[in-house]
């Protein structure tokens, strides 16, 4: 049972974090669940999103690392993506 209900990717567009949704939704990532489970807090979702685009889009972390990174996540939320 989830401890945080999932917010509808259209009611997140309607508000505050319009911009940062659709420019997710246009390159496919973060994932739309990113802003769906952190849109309950707009402040902290805009800081994350900046963090991690920052972090997985400048190049300052090496392209294997990323990998790495994406796959223990992955594993850690059971995801068999």
């Amino acid at each position: 049972m989830p401890n945080i209900r999932m917010l509808d990717i259209e009611e997140l567009k309607a508000g505050k974090l319009r911009p940062l949704v659709n420019k997710a939704l246009r390159h496919r990532a973060p994932d739309p669940a990113f802003h769906a489970m952190l849109g309950h807090s707009p402040d902290i979702a805009r800081s994350m999103y900046l963090a991690w685009g920052a972090v997985f889009n400048t190049g300052r972390i090496d392209h294997k690392l990323k990998e790495v990174i994406r796959v223990q996540l992955s594993r850690m939320a059971a995801c068999r993506y």
